[in-house]
C-alpha cells in the first residue's frame, strides 16, 4: 500500500508537470525516483512514473507540443 508520503511527492510532481515548461523535469525526477527505489533497496517510490502519468490523464492534461520534442 502505498503511503501520505508517496501521494505527496506525487501530488509534487503533477504539480511540476502542468507548470510550464516543467513537464521534462517532473518526468525524469519521477524516473529517478524509481531508480533510486530499486538501488537503495526502499522500495517507497515503485510506480511514481505511472501514477504520475495516471493523475494527469485523469485530470486532462497533455504537455504543449515544444515540451515533447527530446531534450
Amino acid at each position: 500500500m502505498q503511503g501520505n508520503h508517496f501521494n505527496e511527492v506525487r501530488n509534487h510532481l503533477v504539480k511540476l508537470a502542468m507548470t510550464p515548461g516543467w513537464w521534462q523535469h517532473s518526468r525524469h525526477r519521477a524516473m529517478e525516483l524509481e531508480r533510486e527505489s530499486v538501488t537503495h533497496g526502499h522500495g517507497l517510490y515503485l510506480g511514481m512514473r505511472e501514477s504520475v502519468r495516471a493523475e494527469l490523464q485523469r485530470l486532462g492534461f497533455k504537455p504543449h507540443p515544444s515540451e515533447l520534442e527530446p531534450v
